[in-house]
């Protein structure tokens, strides 16, 4: 048995496809089937990319046949927001404008605010979890799948689904859990130190910064784990973040943990013996990666040559 993990899509149904074909699938009505295979989609398959329909299509035939399992990303997540309203001030959950529109276009161009088939579409997109473990047969944790950070004691306390009650709290900022989900989703944020800054893509200057959690810990500078636009890092001191960064919270002996969100460049490789990042930017002109991950090697290092990429 093998478990294929896939990161962000974006939109990109040819990629997804000529993926797929590499790892062994073959199409199955409007998904894909392997022999003895199942995707685990890692989250953010919509937004940004030309063929959302399509993606949605794969992804959503996939699970419901058994075929593949699923994690909600933050785009999911916003996508939630910005189709549901507040129960009582009939306001959306997520602003329909400037940011939120533009990162949004590419799915409403195929599926319009407010149409029955818009509206069927987000109700699925709610039914994915949050977070994702799966056991062996004698119920030992196999794996761990969420999109952008797995901390155990947020995951613990975060319930995997998000009725609309639930859904309402994510979306209010200042409630424990959208700080949860927000942290789940796209990773922690630290302060920076008095006086530094940054300039994020849109050219804002951001006095806070998302982070490589995967690389904090003791010894990790603000340079060496922040996330920002290429050429910012040099805005950005080569001090200890100290404790405020500590994020590395999956040591090792402990299940591996797959996940995407992080638009990383270069040639694929894991981030570590049980870590694996698979967004290498498909959304833009990055390839889609995927890790081949064989059941009967449970236990084992994480390994460059299982992963598999369509550019």
């Amino acid at each position: 048995m093998e478990y294929h993990f896939i990161g962000d899509v974006h939109g990109q149904a040819d990629r997804l496809e000529a993926l797929l074909r590499q790892l062994g699938y073959a199409r199955a009505g409007s998904g894909w089937r392997h022999p003895a295979g199942r995707v685990v989609f890692l989250g953010d398959f919509i937004d940004r990319g030309p063929q959302q329909r399509r993606v949605i299509e794969i992804v959503r035939s996939m699970v419901e046949s058994g075929n593949a399992l699923a994690v909600m990303g933050n785009h999911e997540f916003n996508a939630l927001c910005y189709h549901n309203l507040h129960p009582e001030t009939g306001q959306p959950l997520r602003a329909r404008e400037g940011r939120h529109l533009r990162q949004h276009r590419a799915f409403l161009e195929e599926f319009a605010l407010g149409r029955p088939e818009t509206r069927e579409v987000i109700r699925w997109l709610q039914s994915l979890p949050l977070h994702l473990e799966v056991a062996d047969g004698q119920g030992r944790p196999l794996f761990r799948a969420i999109h952008a950070c797995w901390v155990p004691a947020v995951v613990r306390q975060v319930p995997r689904y998000l009725d609309r009650e639930l859904l309402v709290q994510a979306a209010t900022r200042g409630t424990r859990l959208f700080q949860d989900v927000e942290l789940l989703l796209k990773g922690p944020e630290i302060p920076l130190p008095k006086g530094c800054s940054f300039h994020d893509k849109e050219g804002k200057p951001r006095r806070r910064v998302r982070i490589k959690w995967w690389e904090s810990g003791p010894g990790a500078t603000y340079r060496r784990i922040a996330l920002v636009p290429r050429g910012e890092e040099e805005n950005l001191p080569e001090t200890p973040v100290g404790t405020v960064g500590n994020w590395h919270c999956h040591g090792q002996g402990e299940p591996p943990v797959f996940f995407g969100h992080y638009w990383l460049a270069g040639p694929p490789r894991v981030i570590g013996s049980n870590l694996a990042c698979l967004d290498y930017s498909a959304g833009e002109k990055g390839a889609l990666v995927a890790y081949r991950f064989r059941v009967e090697e449970a236990g084992t290092a994480l390994r460059n040559d299982c992963l598999v990429s369509a550019a």
